[in-house]
């Protein structure tokens, strides 16, 4: 089972509140310059995570910015214990099973739906539900390499230091804290609507094309507010996924930001709002400007 970074469930599965399309803050632009007095100046990058066709060469002020830093931070550095460890997290203990879980009718549906990725019905029904919402959007097949795969291309040619900001406990942890009936609504949710989430990534897909942090969280509230009945749900999604994590990613970059001229590549979701980590770092005495 292939791990994707925990961003991609967020948007699909969770929407933000209102107040984010009232009153947006850093609405737009995907790469930030963000630096205080006396430090040398850092970039901020919000990435998404897809293979993409239309991704695949990094901006060209991505690739000025990147080539001028001392150091890469992103999301997390993939290696073959942690994917062993994640996967192992992603089962359900036994005796249980996941068609024991969400029901028979929507355990074929999961079946069918993660069919094309070469899963075994064998091995979804030891799934939990969270695993299963992670692997939904592997349905199409990957075209071209991830951003965050580019960049640690090029950072790890130019030889400067790869850093991850979270472990995969703290992943883990992400997602089996999400009470199961919240696991289970989305779920089901998201295996009867599933045309229907595959528009809203395109659309999404190309909001990011166009640097609109507004669009994609408008985007996600409009889907929301024609399903109120999991909006409790979307509502827990949406804290620990997204919120959550952009305090603790806002934390830890400034180990990095504080040496000057570091590069750090996160989630672009986390890059929006008066809770985002722009904000935060704003909080922190730093100043974010717009860089493209």
């Amino acid at each position: 089972m292939r791990r994707r970074a925990f961003v991609l469930a967020g948007l699909a599965a969770a929407a933000a509140p209102s107040w984010a399309a009232r009153h947006p803050r850093f609405a737009r632009g995907l790469l930030w310059r963000v630096g205080k007095k006396g430090v040398a100046p850092s970039h901020v990058f919000g990435t998404i995570h897809v293979a993409d066709p239309r991704l695949s060469e990094l901006p060209a002020p991505v690739r000025r910015a990147l080539a001028g830093a001392r150091s890469l931070m992103v999301e997390f550095l993939p290696d073959p214990y942690s994917r062993e460890r994640f996967l192992e997290a992603a089962l359900l203990p036994e005796p249980h099973t996941l068609e024991e879980v969400i029901g028979a009718e929507d355990f074929q549906r999961a079946v069918r739906s993660l069919e094309p990725i070469g899963l075994k019905p064998e091995l979804i029904n030891r799934l939990k539900p969270w695993s299963v919402l992670l692997n939904l959007r592997e349905r199409r097949a990957a075209e071209g390499a991830p951003l965050d795969s580019q960049l640690l291309e090029r950072a790890r040619e130019r030889r400067i230091p790869c850093m991850q900001i979270e472990g995969v406990e703290e992943q883990i942890f992400t997602f089996d804290e999400v009470p199961m009936d919240a696991q289970v609504a989305l779920l089901k949710h998201s295996l009867a609507h599933g045309d229907e989430l595959l528009a809203l990534s395109d659309r999404t897909l190309e909001a990011y094309l166009a640097g609109d942090l507004a669009a994609i969280w408008r985007l996600r509230e409009e889907f929301a507010a024609r399903y109120p009945e999991i909006g409790r749900y979307q509502e827990v999604m949406t804290k620990r996924v997204v919120y959550d994590r952009s305090v603790v990613m806002a934390f830890r970059m400034q180990r990095e930001l504080r040496r000057g001229a570091a590069f750090v590549a996160v989630g672009a979701l986390h890059l929006f709002g008066e809770k985002g980590v722009l904000a935060l770092l704003e909080e922190d005495g730093y100043r974010a400007s717009r860089v493209s």
